[in-house]
């Protein structure tokens, strides 16, 4: 996959995504989702979905604006607000506390079904929890607001950024964060799109009412919970087949309820199928699916893609816009069979 490069804009009649390709090293276009294939790490087995690792220089790219020039030797992170021990974190600092490499796949919430703006990696950072513990939120604290260099902000409710799975990471596929994607440091609050999980992080603060941020004031999810969905990889809409074994494959991925299932139809969604998840090794990273299709019947076909997450939600056919939660329907694909 190469970097695709994204500016969610205001446009008229509502918020769209405008797209803007650079031919240079960092910005190179939009590239055909088809060309990941699921199929070729079935080699790996239950460890498929950690293997697949999109590059730095292929990773999705999506800001407000343009990348601010941050300084680690100058960077600050500020926890203040409502809490009893404010204080400043410099890089130096976040360095010597205790570290671990996560994988994790990030999602773009201006990501439309069958899109692109989907990477995998394995970030380098520290736990937020022990920070925000240091702290010591007040009693009246209810909701944390997030700010970034770049003037972008973010609001959670304080419940959600307790949880143990949120970090800081200052280093990407083993190198430090590249400058468009939060350098020197970034925000993680896994189990939500990107638009919540800010880079540039310079102020985590503490307050008793709810805040929206810059892209919820336009409109967007507030709550952005990326909710499960399937995808097919290795097929293409319109894709003429042959053959009396048919594999088709693809991902799934949603929030920290993680997947159960996914399963296929081939008469757009009247009967369902379950299918072989082979690689599922963790809620924050997507989950590998394959189906072999035996001695199908030549004709056009309508297949469809659904997910059930781990607390049983069936993913329906839409929403099928990106705005304003983000576009987690089924996909499908019009096939035939020769």
């Amino acid at each position: 996959m190469q970097r695709r490069t994204f500016i969610i804009a205001g446009v008229a009649g509502g918020i769209g995504l405008v797209e803007y390709g650079f031919f240079s090293q960092y910005m190179n276009g939009l590239h055909d989702p088809a060309s990941f294939s699921v199929k070729a790490y079935e080699q790996f087995g239950e460890k498929a979905a950690f293997k697949a690792i999109t590059a730095n220089g292929d990773f999705y790219v999506t800001s407000k604006g343009g990348t601010p020039r941050v300084d680690a030797g100058g960077w600050q992170l500020q926890f203040d607000g409502l809490v009893a021990h404010p204080f400043t974190l410099s890089y130096k600092e976040l360095l010597n506390l205790p570290s671990f490499e996560r994988t994790m796949t990030l999602e773009c919430i201006s990501d439309p079904i069958g899109g692109n703006a989907i990477g995998n990696a394995r970030w380098t950072g520290t736990a937020l929890k022990p920070l925000i513990e240091r702290a010591q939120p007040t009693a009246e604290a209810t909701h944390v607001v997030i700010y970034a260099a770049d003037g972008f902000s973010t609001g959670h409710p304080l419940e959600r950024v307790w949880n143990e799975e949120n970090f800081l990471s200052y280093r990407m596929n083993g190198e430090d964060l590249p400058a468009v994607h939060g350098y020197p440091v970034r925000v993680f609050i896994p189990g939500k799109f990107g638009m919540k999980q800010p880079k540039w992080v310079n102020r985590i603060s503490f307050v008793k009412n709810p805040v929206r941020g810059y892209w919820e004031s336009e409109g967007w999810s507030d709550n952005a919970e990326r909710w499960g969905h399937a995808r097919f990889t290795d097929l293409r809409n319109g894709a003429t087949l042959s053959g009396s074994k048919l594999d088709l494959a693809g991902f799934a991925i949603g929030n920290l309820d993680g997947i159960k299932n996914v399963e296929i139809s081939f008469d757009n969604g009247g009967f369902w199928r379950a299918t072989d998840i082979f690689s599922n090794p963790s809620p924050i990273v997507w989950t590998f699916w394959k189906y072999t299709w035996v001695s199908p019947v030549p004709g056009n076909y309508k297949v469809r893609v659904r997910t059930i997450d781990g607390k049983g939600r069936v993913e329906g056919p839409g929403p099928e816009s990106i705005f304003p939660e983000g576009a987690t329907g089924q996909q499908m694909l019009e096939i035939k069979v020769v």
